[in-house]
């Protein structure tokens, strides 16, 4: 018998969690932290350089990238690509491991994927050596804006 009331009230329980969830609190934010969706911006770009005194000095940028990041064990990437005009030419999604770099690009329609190396990621700034189709580029480096 105890058994049985046990269940029935369980039951009662976990059926009346969507109406409970339903009902307005006056201070919603004490209950439910709300949801973010990024971390923070991040802007860089796609070129050619060389490492000098200790700094990586960039010779040639061929695309600027700028759009939203998330944190956590891996860093996600997301955002645009713009050609030296600032017109948009492509999209970019990436995640940023230990020491890995891995996602897809889009340009001019044709989505290829990228993959690459971190070679430094410190201070929120990142360069990497990456390997892609539609890239014709060795480097790509950013920087990480987190949100306040």
């Amino acid at each position: 018998m105890k058994k049985t009331v046990i269940a029935i009230v369980v039951g009662l329980i976990l059926l009346s969690m969507p109406t409970i969830l339903a009902i307005p609190a006056p201070n919603r934010s004490s209950l439910f932290s709300p949801l973010v969706l990024s971390d923070g911006t991040f802007a860089g770009g796609f070129g050619r350089g060389h490492w000098g005194n200790g700094n990586f000095n960039i010779d040639t940028t061929y695309a600027y990238m700028s759009g939203v990041y998330s944190g956590g064990a891996y860093i996600k990437i997301s955002g645009n690509i713009d050609n030296a005009y600032g017109e948009k030419i492509g999209d970019i999604n990436a995640m940023i491991g230990f020491k890995i770099i891995f996602g897809s690009t889009t340009l001019n329609g044709l989505k290829t994927p990228i993959f690459g190396f971190l070679m430094r990621h410190q201070n929120n700034q990142f360069i990497g050596r990456i390997i892609s189709i539609t890239l014709p580029v060795p480097h790509m480096w950013g920087y990480l804006i987190p949100n306040k």
